[in-house]
């Protein structure tokens, strides 16, 4: 098992030109204690992804500063790890969501933990393709809109903290595809309501699946085929001798 990403080893800056109205700093839902467990359960699954890629690198996208502190383990892969801050991404590098500061097929695994539901879409998944490597993946992790969880981030939200924009998995899936991503599966993660420790029994019901606090939508990109190009038929050439040339109307007259 790695050593959990500490953030270090970036030191490039790509300054974003505006501010998004987004969920960013101390004051946002993705920094409650309620909300760790949930993002702890879906960092657990991104070991295996990483096991499974070769030597290269990977890129983990947050929502908020607060969930720096969460361990990352990206296994063999050297990481770049970044945040939403005032309507960009801060951490190891400062960008932009729609003008990410590395070159093409950059990375082999990205993980975006509900970036998506707190920056503004356009541009940021197109980005993500571009980055990721083909054959590469990406774990794309978001809010279960049907899930109950809602319902207690808009109680939390009273006070007037931003509500992310959660989106349904198929709508999700069509934007991936748009981005010329291919969706391989989608996994429905955590309990059905924000609890401390391990979710309990009833949370793991089959019927409930459908009902709990976020899931994962993992793609790939798939590799560049070269397609054969159908070989053109060689003609004969063939030279008409003079006996069975046809006379002009010259020689005729």
């Amino acid at each position: 098992m790695g050593p959990p990403i500490d953030g270090s080893g970036y030191t490039s800056r790509a300054l974003f030109p505006i501010e998004l109205s987004v969920i960013t700093g101390p004051d946002s839902l993705f920094a409650l204690d309620d909300i760790a467990v949930l993002l702890r359960d879906e960092l657990g699954r991104v070991a295996e992804q990483a096991a499974r890629q070769p030597n290269g690198r990977a890129l983990v996208v947050q929502a908020c500063a607060a969930n720096r502190e969460l361990a990352v383990d990206v296994r063999h892969l050297s990481a770049v790890r970044v945040h939403a801050e005032r309507g960009g991404f801060g951490g190891d590098v400062r960008c932009a969501p729609d003008a990410l500061p590395w070159e093409d097929e950059a990375f082999r695994l990205v993980v975006a933990q509900h970036a998506g539901d707190v920056l503004p879409a356009d541009g940021f998944v197109e980005e993500l393709t571009r980055v990721l490597a083909p054959g590469g993946m990406l774990l794309w992790f978001a809010l279960n809109p049907w899930s109950p969880w809602l319902a207690w981030m808009h109680w939390q939200a009273r006070s007037g903290l931003p509500l992310p924009h959660a989106v349904h998995p198929d709508a999700a899936r069509r934007r991936l595809l748009r981005a010329q991503l291919a969706p391989v599966s989608v996994d429905y993660l955590g309990g059905c309501w924000p609890q401390h420790g391990v979710p309990s029994l009833l949370h793991r019901l089959r019927v409930l699946t459908p009902l709990r606090g976020a899931y994962l939508l993992t793609a790939s990109k798939q590799r560049a085929v070269l397609t054969p190009l159908r070989p053109r038929p060689l003609r004969e050439r063939r030279v008409i001798g003079p006996r069975l040339a046809t006379p002009s109307q010259r020689a005729r007259a």
